[in-house]
């Protein structure tokens, strides 16, 4: 893998995107949707999703050769940490509607509100959203 990395042009290009996907994933964010949202009976399944996506993130480290993602990309790694304070803040928002709305709120307010959250972090999160 990490020769077909170095001298085929779409194995890179496609690790290359899901190293950019794999840095804008948020595990902090990721846990607190599962917690809040998701039955108790099935947070098992996101825990194993979490697992699966750091255990992602070391093979895309090791087949790269890099020590860390978008290591070679300082420009977008500091879009993505620029863009996390503005972000994160709508998710948060947008786990207590997702919680208000699930327990039945259905009020106009309450949708409104919920989908400005999924069209604030789709524009925040770009390509990925």
């Amino acid at each position: 893998l990490q020769e077909l990395y170095r001298q085929w042009p779409f194995f890179r290009t496609t690790l290359d995107l899901v190293e950019m996907v794999l840095a804008k994933a948020d595990g902090g964010i990721f846990s607190l949707y599962n917690q809040v949202l998701v039955p108790e009976e099935h947070r098992g399944m996101g825990r194993e999703l979490m697992e699966q996506l750091e255990r992602l993130r070391e093979l895309i480290l090791l087949i790269t050769g890099k020590d860390r993602l978008l290591q070679d990309n300082s420009m977008l790694r500091r879009s993505i940490e620029v863009r996390n304070p503005y972000v994160d803040p709508i998710n948060l928002i947008q786990v207590e509607l997702l919680r208000r709305f699930r327990s039945g709120d259905d009020s106009p307010a309450t949708r409104n509100a919920l989908l400005v959250t999924i069209n604030g972090i789709a524009a925040g999160m770009r390509n990925t959203g």
